[in-house]
């Protein structure tokens, strides 16, 4: 079985890293989908619709982004379920900042997470954990530093959850705008 592969368009254009958990998911029977892309991104748009339209909110399209998941192989559970994920996901770490490093030395390309189980396992241990609330509350607390995660570089909540819609966050969205734009 392939491991899918990262989405990008070029990746000499990249104004953001959109990071997901892992490719594992099921159709309605259980059994495992399998996905060319992460994200199924260029066969089905509903996995990534909801990320899709927060990054064009903020003024961002597929042409600007590099999505990778943190575990790129497929699990034996969906993310919630797998008791594992934790200890797998700071396993693939190194990997993630290693592919990051590479297509940006300068570490000055920030990383969307798509999810809050993302930032609580990236979050160097020493560092205050906020929740999802928090910190799209409280724009003030985002971006989380290079310095505070294992990525060594800016993260930004993008969270898929329909309740993150920045349709529904506009001083966060504006917020996220003015990073970025900088």
């Amino acid at each position: 079985m392939k491991v899918p592969k990262a989405f990008y368009k070029n990746t000499k254009n990249i104004k953001a890293f959109v990071l997901g958990c892992d490719p594992t998911a099921k159709d309605k029977n259980g059994k495992r989908l399998e996905f060319e892309y992460v994200f199924d991104l260029g066969n089905d748009k509903r996995y990534f619709a909801g990320i899709l339209k927060n990054l064009e909110l903020i003024g961002l399209s597929l042409d600007d982004i590099y999505v990778q998941n943190l575990i790129t192989d497929y699990q034996s559970e969906e993310t919630t379920l797998n008791m594992q994920w934790n200890r797998t996901a700071l396993e693939n770490t190194p990997d993630r900042k290693k592919e990051f490093d590479e297509i940006d030395p300068s570490g000055t390309i920030p990383v969307f997470l798509t999810s809050e189980i993302l930032y609580k396992v990236l979050l160097k241990s020493n560092h205050p954990k906020h929740t999802a609330k928090d910190l799209y509350e409280k724009a003030n607390m985002v971006p989380i530093p290079a310095l505070a995660n294992e990525l060594g570089r800016y993260l930004i909540p993008l969270y898929r959850h329909f309740k993150y819609s920045l349709k529904e966050k506009e001083e966060y969205k504006n917020h996220v705008k003015s990073i970025l734009s900088k």
